[in-house]
């Protein structure tokens, strides 16, 4: 597995505000039952841009993996199971704009920011 030295810069979801440039935004016009839900989306595509570093998924080119991470989700437990890509089945793992350029990357992206995905998956 590469070493990706990007990820020690990015530990948290403020650096990763700084790293791209994006600016914070105000969800308050969002309605109260999905606020949460589109924060978190919102910092986890910040967070993804950041730690992908100007990566973004070629989806013209199936010889390319899209790594994203994968989680067990029950009623009691959120956690991290594994990364995966894809390239030949549909599944529902996260937004295009939530992949990451390897695997080393969703793993970290995964185990730093469990709060943001957590809410993205279930928020």
């Amino acid at each position: 597995m590469k070493k990706n030295p990007n990820l020690a810069k990015i530990q948290t979801v403020e650096d990763a505000f700084q790293a791209t440039g994006r600016p914070q935004v105000d969800f308050s016009n969002v309605p109260e039952d999905l606020r949460e839900h589109f924060e978190n989306y919102y910092k986890g595509i910040v967070l993804t841009e950041s730690l992908n570093k100007g990566w973004k998924p070629d989806w013209e080119n199936w010889n390319e993996p899209k790594w994203r991470p994968w989680f067990r989700m029950s009623a009691s437990a959120f956690g991290f199971l594994t990364a995966i890509y894809d390239d030949t089945i549909s599944t529902a793992g996260s937004g295009s704009r939530l992949q990451n350029v390897d695997e080393e990357t969703a793993e970290y992206s995964a185990t730093q920011f469990p709060e943001i995905w957590k809410g993205i998956q279930i928020g």
